[in-house]
């Protein structure tokens, strides 16, 4: 079964106009079939603000909608992957903005002196988590992120880092090529790469999801 995942696609960070419109007909065939769509925030920001508001396609109760402190979604909700596993999910359709929440050495070691003051872990959504396990334990201190492998210079973005996790976590993984976005809302470059590690990398009119 597969699972369809939007990483940081609100209003700030999801910026283009032509890729929304892509993305709309996927999520609402997603929605009409029952599927699981996921909605996941990278963003400080906006932890506190209600769950319709986190996403520009408007997750409702039925939409799991979660927030992550790591740009690696299945890094900073650790019981994401086994909780979809257990759901039969094995394969993820991933999109959304790919948001460098971290941008430099310097910057990733400013976030990780935050991590240590504030202490807790993931701050979940609620809507339909029990569904998957998501539970509010967070993450694990001191393990590393898998898809954290630039030792300096610029740390991959939300959706790249989620992406090459997923795969980690033995999940199938199409990548919507053309519902990508850098911040500036021009497509992303690392798609090859990606396609490398064992993606699938897809338009999304021709990608179905399977129930």
């Amino acid at each position: 079964m597969d699972a369809l995942l939007l990483i940081d696609t609100d209003d700030a960070s999801y910026i283009s106009d032509e890729n929304a419109e892509i993305l709309v007909d996927i999520v609402g065939r997603t929605r009409t079939v029952g599927g699981v769509l996921i909605f996941a925030s990278t963003k400080d920001e906006l932890v506190d603000i209600d769950d319709e508001e986190l996403s520009i396609f408007v997750p409702d109760e039925e939409d799991l909608v979660l927030r992550s402190e790591k740009p690696d979604v299945f890094d900073g909700i650790r019981d994401l992957a086994p909780g979809l596993h257990d759901m039969g999910v094995d394969r993820i359709v991933i999109a959304g903005g790919d948001v460098n929440t971290v941008a430099t050495t310097e910057g990733a070691d400013a976030s990780d002196e935050a991590d240590s003051a504030d202490g807790a872990g993931a701050a979940d959504g609620a809507g339909t988590r029990e569904n998957v396990g998501v539970s509010d334990d967070g993450d694990s201190a001191g393990e590393a992120d898998p898809a954290d492998d630039d030792a300096g210079g610029e740390l991959p973005g939300s959706v790249r880092a989620s992406a090459m996790a997923a795969l980690v976590c033995n999940f199938d993984v199409i990548v919507l090529s053309d519902a990508v976005i850098d911040p500036e809302g021009q497509p992303v470059s690392w798609l090859d790469e990606a396609a490398a590690a064992g993606a699938m990398i897809k338009k999304t009119a021709d990608t179905w999801l399977r129930m």
